[in-house]
């Protein structure tokens, strides 16, 4: 990828995140943490939940490897089969949407059960979800067309996507505060609308047209059969991890009135930390490993040295959140209907997730070495276990704790998913599982007492000067920030330089 196109994807990806992020201070704003916020995040979340399903894990996994080895041996046929695969998108997905439309009450009523008690916010749920579920059908058809613009090169385009789908919520939001909720659930299919036209015209102008016959869908039949064979695998896999989303948002329905914003709003926040590493292990590690897959001493050398560099970032986004978690949530979110006593419970759950940070980076670390050997049944064997273990500690802490319950459920099922992965890596890769180090002390050390000196750095700040909340939290990040890199630096923590040099490994 040239240096300009992935610059391209990189201000895309921070411009989404930007205006994703004001998007749901909008949200707070205007919807607060309710029953009807409740109900329009349940509606607006769940045609997502599914388009990961269908869209994330059909098109990296299946779609695209197989597209590329078609078209070195005949484009045309091809590019038949990639619309024949669109058309069975397309078909599924408006089946799928059709089916929700229909059994909309029963849909609400198994997925958020705790709505049934309370007569309005089922109503408004079951009024909501009509609109917003066909967006399914555009974002997954919207994912499909982007896969043939970056095999092609465009890559602009299809990174740039969820800002469009921001805009026009923002938009909405804006034009009509006073029926916000369902403003915002026609702004996904209006986004989803102008998202698939601006991708039909980029592939027109690369000369991509629809090429779809039923000779041409008789000709692809014998890989017709193997995609659908491998897609029913990629489903099943992604759709365990979906389901314990799934999971908490049934016991979130059940715990009150509010629960799901409350989710909702934590995880937008803790996803920033784990995005922006996540990023950085996948362009650095995975094809680090694919490449030297045959050079196991350079591969346990970059294994261990993302350990630690992703131990740098989590163990003092910890620390960070363990005291700051309470005055971030109200700046982001703390104004309009999002009341005092919201900002507490999410600032609560959002300190329960923040243990979390650290086990699903080691796991997304795991899932580059299985993933580089090509054992990707790996990942979705370890996430059955973790999604049991998910539904029983949700059945167990609800009632009893709450929403802060659902996040100590949450925590718990990723570090089980840890310990899971570690075992087999020490089954399947025992080798390789001898030379790495898991936990090495002295440097985990140094990352530790580095973090305590940011703690203690902003407890100082707090101690001696007194601004507005922004301003406030903003100056504790920045100097606790810093002196936390500046201790890095002088206790000569080798893997500080992947901050800076990041393909670097030794």
């Amino acid at each position: 990828m040239k240096f300009n196109n992935f610059s391209k994807i990189t201000s895309n990806i921070l411009s989404s995140r930007l205006t994703g992020f004001f998007r749901d201070v909008l949200f707070a704003n205007y919807l607060g943490a309710n029953i009807l916020s409740d109900a329009f995040l349940f509606a607006y979340r769940l045609p997502n939940l599914f388009r990961r399903i269908f869209a994330e894990g059909a098109v990296n996994s299946v779609l695209i490897p197989m597209f590329i080895n078609q078209k070195k041996e005949n484009e045309d046929r091809a590019m038949e089969f990639f619309w024949s695969i669109f058309l069975i998108f397309l078909l599924v997905t408006s089946a799928l949407t059709i089916f929700v439309f229909i059994f909309k009450t029963d849909v609400i009523s198994i997925l958020a059960p705790g709505f049934i008690d309370n007569k309005n916010q089922f109503i408004f749920a079951s009024q909501l979800l009509p609109i917003t579920f066909p967006f399914l059908i555009f974002v997954t058809l919207s994912a499909i067309l982007s896969s043939i613009l970056n095999i092609n090169g465009k890559f602009f385009l299809p990174s740039f996507l969820s800002v469009i789908l921001n805009v026009c919520m923002i938009i909405a939001l804006f034009l009509f505060k006073s029926d916000a909720h369902f403003a915002l659930a026609w702004s996904l299919i209006i986004a989803g609308i102008i998202q698939l036209l601006l991708l039909f015209i980029n592939l027109k102008s690369l000369n991509l047209i629809f090429k779809l016959s039923i000779n041409g869908i008789i000709s692809n039949i014998y890989y017709l059969k193997i995609f659908l064979k491998r897609l029913s695998y990629s489903i099943f896999g992604s759709g365990i991890v979906q389901l314990n989303i799934f999971i908490s948002m049934i016991f979130a329905s059940l715990v009150g009135e509010g629960t799901i914003s409350y989710i909702y709003y934590a995880d937008r926040i803790i996803d920033l930390p784990f995005a922006l590493v996540a990023v950085a292990i996948s362009v650095t590690l995975l094809p680090y490993l694919s490449k030297n897959i045959l050079d196991q001493e350079k591969n346990v050398n970059a294994f261990n040295q993302t350990i630690i560099f992703c131990l740098i970032f989590s163990i003092p986004s910890v620390f960070g959140l363990l005291y700051l978690s309470h005055d971030i949530v109200n700046v982001l979110f703390g104004r309009g209907e999002f009341q005092a006593s919201d900002v507490l419970i999410t600032s609560k759950i959002l300190i329960v997730y923040s243990f979390s940070l650290p086990g699903y980076m080691f796991a997304k670390i795991c899932n580059q070495v299985f993933f580089s050997n090509e054992r990707v049944d790996l990942p979705v064997i370890a996430s059955i276990p973790t999604f049991l273990l998910n539904l029983l500690l949700c059945y167990f802490l609800y009632q009893s704790l709450g929403a802060i319950g659902l996040a100590i459920a949450s925590t718990l099922s990723v570090w089980f998913n840890v310990v899971i992965q570690i075992l087999f890596l020490k089954i399947y890769f025992l080798t390789f599982f001898k030379k790495i180090k898991l936990f090495d002390h002295i440097k985990i050390f140094k990352i530790l007492f580095c973090s305590l000196i940011m703690f203690l750095t902003i407890l100082f700040i707090e101690y001696l000067f007194s601004f507005s909340l922004f301003f406030d939290l903003f100056v504790k990040i920045l100097f606790g920030a810093i002196i936390y890199f500046i201790s890095l630096n002088l206790l000569r923590l080798e893997e500080f330089k992947l901050i800076y040099k990041p393909k670097k490994f030794n």
